[in-house]
């Protein structure tokens, strides 16, 4: 049974490789984040407990206090959260949860507890190119047919699949290098994805493939010398591009001007100093930003996100958030540096790199951040492999006493149960509002607001209107972040004679969205 489970192992995140940039569920409402939401969460705790199923594999060594410091800043921002519901469950569609977080932090010890040699690595990084040139190639037959949305390869956003081409392209390109036997398939992924990248026109997603394809250059030099002079290089070239995406002709892509991030990031740092140290906790921007946004940057759009990934995990994580992340990414890094020489260390490491420049003007989502945090835990599996060879370092594989056994079997047996509670449940309740039962949706996901939504919407128009009214109030109560939801229950309320409350309602979507034109209308209808 022990040689199976190390088999499943070691390929069990090259099959996660390859789910979250291709699975998606047609005929949903969420059919794209929420597939690779389950896929992330349910991988984590999966191969967390093959892990401890089968005891003995390579540890984390550097990074298992950074990453346990990582996992403390996220509970204690969750204990101290504004919305506990909504950090615990996740907004719509966004998922950034409590749950997410921690799984992103296994997506890294997770490579590195079960793959066991560089086989499981190519794997890895042979099975995430594939899926990103899919999704690339599902991007320009997308533009081919005219859709009248950025073509996103079925992601779910463009950005998104401009994060995931960041992080592969530099892997493609690297391997394309070495000329193995697979060196037309690897350049053939690379073209497909600059052809998506450019489809796409994801401006931050192409800055993230050049820093990544720079950084490959980087890794190239022994010598300190000429690796500083290529770093500096490097950075003349990104800050060049980044001129040209903020102040040059790329700024006004796609209707979106680049510099309205500039006024956004003053106002995230109001929301920042208003709760330093623990944050606003998980997914919580949605519901807090709006006290903080000191203007109308764009007219119709509502921010949930203070679209940096330094920001918003500062927002939402505080101090102790940021300094516990930075920790985790620092050791990652350094790490990758000593050991760049070493098998496919140097490729991922300049993936992990892509990643980093792309959310620095994004936010973190799980399409993307999912696939990151596997790719680097897979890097950082390289460098415990070269560490563990140079000093010839040798893996215990002893029998263990049979309550430390029990102990394992026991805390897999609940990681399953916590797959099935977080990733399998919320997908089949969004299967069953699809189904018009949203009745049913409630009971497998009984956190998520949005079905509580859907349900009360559903009981008014049925002409239940005591039990829609409920509802409503039951999903402010879960923390909604869509200011809609507030004026909908405003608009209950004033049916049901309850003028006062109404008026809390309208005012609470203005907290939400101090911009949002129902909610001022209906205010002003009722002379406030």
């Amino acid at each position: 049974m022990r040689p199976i489970l190390e088999r499943l192992g070691n390929y069990l995140p090259a099959a996660i490789a390859l789910a979250v940039p291709t699975v998606f569920i047609p005929n949903t409402v969420d059919s794209f984040i929420l597939p690779r939401a389950s896929i992330v969460i349910a991988g984590a705790c999966i191969g967390t407990g093959l892990a401890l199923l089968v005891p003995g594999g390579p540890s984390l060594g550097q990074l298992r206090l950074p990453l346990l410091a990582a996992a403390a800043a996220a509970l204690i921002a969750f204990v101290f959260s504004v919305s506990w519901p909504l950090s615990l469950a996740g907004a719509y569609t966004r998922y950034e949860s409590l749950p997410m977080r921690l799984s992103y932090l296994g997506l890294l010890a997770v490579p590195v507890w079960l793959i066991r040699n560089e086989r499981g690595r190519e794997w890895v990084v042979a099975a995430f190119v594939f899926g990103t040139s899919v999704a690339s190639f599902e991007a320009l037959k997308q533009a081919a047919d005219g859709v009248s949305f950025r073509p996103d390869g079925n992601i779910g956003n463009a950005n998104l699949l401009g994060a995931l081409i960041a992080m592969a392209f530099p892997l493609a390109v690297a391997r394309g290098f070495r000329k193995d036997r697979f060196l037309v398939a690897w350049w053939l992924g690379a073209a497909v994805m600059a052809g998506g990248l450019f489809v796409s026109t994801s401006r931050s997603g192409g800055l993230g493939a050049l820093a990544g394809c720079l950084a490959l250059g980087v890794f190239a030099f022994r010598r300190g010398l000429w690796a500083a002079v290529s770093a500096f290089v490097s950075g003349g070239l990104l800050s060049s591009a980044l001129w040209a995406i903020v102040f040059g002709p790329l700024s006004l892509l796609n209707n979106d001007p680049a510099r309205s991030r500039l006024q956004l990031w003053p106002d995230a740092l109001r929301m920042i100093a208003a709760r330093p140290v623990t944050g606003w906790g998980e997914d919580a921007t949605g519901i807090t930003f709006g006290r903080f946004v000191s203007a109308d940057w764009a007219p119709g759009v509502t921010y949930d996100r203070t679209h940096s990934g330094i920001l918003e995990t500062a927002a939402t994580q505080g101090v102790l958030g940021l300094a516990a992340q930075a920790w985790v990414l620092l050791t990652l890094f350094r790490g990758i540096w000593r050991h760049r020489f070493s098998d496919s260390v140097a490729a991922l490491g300049a993936a992990c790199v892509g990643f980093t420049v792309w959310v620095l003007f994004n936010f973190d989502w799980v399409p993307a951040t999912g696939a990151f945090w596997l790719l680097a835990g897979t890097a950082w599996s390289g460098v415990r492999a070269a560490e563990n060879e140079s000093s010839a370092a040798l893996v215990a594989d002893g029998a263990s006493p049979r309550g430390a056994a029990t102990a394992r079997s026991l805390l897999a047996l609940a990681l399953v149960g916590a797959a099935i509670w977080f990733g399998a449940m919320p997908v089949l309740a969004e299967l069953w509002t699809w189904q018009g039962r949203s009745d049913l949706a409630v009971i497998a996901d009984p956190l998520q607001s949005q079905y509580h939504w859907n349900l009360g919407r559903s009981l008014t128009a049925s002409g239940d209107a005591r039990g829609g009214l409920a509802e409503l109030r039951r999903t402010a109560d879960l923390g909604e972040t869509e200011p809609q939801l507030y004026v909908d229950l405003g608009d209950a309320e004033l049916k049901a004679g309850d003028d006062l409350s109404a008026r809390r309602d309208y005012q609470r979507a203005l907290v939400i969205d101090p911009y949002y034109a129902p909610a001022r209308q209906r205010l002003a209808d009722l002379g406030a």
